[in-house]
């Protein structure tokens, strides 16, 4: 659980009078904070909320259920569909925004400066990040998002386990996402992939923090580059994204300890930083087609098989039968 990291910022969600204050997962992400939350409330006509703090950020709000609410921005009213579950509410903080809630409802949100969004496009690359081109709160169906609530969810139920890599790695996706689809750029980017010094050093320091305790930001300094250049030129070069580069170092390496045989799955799942072995066998599974007790059954009697013949004798023709 963090706080809202500025005087004056909606990071902390206090706008919201719900019951049950929601807990607000908060990342750095290049020069600002990435706030995640999800916010319920089991109780209708909660009523106006306060009006938020007039701020240069966005609330990206993914609503998991349906509910009625009125909306107005600058004093006018914004249509909203019928039902509005799987559907995303983008509220621009930069106007004055007034909600009246009548029913409970159920919200994924992700609070997104603007300054992490040109950390993501930066003004002095080939690209510019201008603005969201978007109607302020209104309603838009976007399949990437409701995919990456979806992916996120799980983790907010248990925050003191999850990877911060993973973390960056969703918010930074998001940010880029938001930009590509729902931005407004001055230039395309051509792209280009790390040079092998860069790509050599970010695979070092993934490979030496197998539990995930390592920001993309970090990784994005040590190369000189941007947050958003990274991600771009480390997926370019590998083909992957880091986080899913640093699950296959764990899964690698789950090998490595598994072939001595001394060590259960839960131990080699805390020793190759996943969360326990569920979360092992689940990612073994889908990154090697086998669960692993099957892979270190398969390769135990491989090397039994292996030492075996190796043990053997074999027979020379003075030890044949006369």
């Amino acid at each position: 659980m963090a706080t809202a990291m500025a005087a004056g910022s909606n990071l902390d969600l206090g706008f919201i009078p719900a019951p049950a204050k929601p807990e607000v997962l908060i990342r750095r992400l290049g020069r600002g904070a990435v706030g995640i939350a999800r916010v319920r409330c089991d109780i209708d006509g909660l009523g106006p909320l306060d009006s938020p703090a007039i701020e240069d950020a966005f609330l990206i709000s993914h609503h998991l259920a349906h509910f009625h609410s009125e909306i107005r921005v600058d004093g006018k009213p914004v249509a909203r569909p019928r039902d509005i579950a799987g559907l995303t509410t983008i509220h621009d903080f930069r106007h004055d925004i007034a909600c009246h809630m009548h029913s409970a409802f159920d919200t994924l949100t992700f609070h997104l400066p603007r300054v992490v969004l040109e950390t993501v496009f930066p003004d002095d690359g080939p690209e510019r990040f201008e603005d969201l081109d978007i109607e302020p709160s209104g309603c838009v169906a976007d399949p990437t998002i409701a995919a990456m609530a979806a992916a996120i969810l799980p983790a907010l139920a248990a925050p003191e386990r999850i990877s911060l890599l993973f973390l960056d790695h969703v918010s930074c996706a998001l940010a880029t996402h938001v930009v590509a689809a729902h931005g407004r750029l001055s230039a395309v980017r051509t792209g280009g992939a790390l040079a092998p010094w860069q790509e050599r050093r970010a695979k070092e320091m993934i490979a030496a923090r197998l539990d995930g305790e390592i920001r993309l930001a970090d990784l994005a300094a040590e190369c000189r580059l941007s947050v958003g250049h990274f991600a771009r030129a480390f997926r370019q070069t590998t083909d992957t994204s880091p986080h899913q580069w640093l699950l296959q170092r764990r899964v690698e390496h789950a090998k490595t300890l598994m072939r001595d045989g001394t060590r259960t799955l839960a131990d080699v799942a805390l020793a190759c930083g996943f969360a326990d072995q569920s979360h092992f066998s689940r990612t073994f599974r889908r990154l090697t087609g086998v669960t692993p007790r099957a892979w270190r059954h398969r390769h135990a009697a491989v090397g039994t098989r292996a030492g075996t013949m190796a043990g053997a004798v074999p027979r020379s023709a003075d030890s044949r039968p006369v």
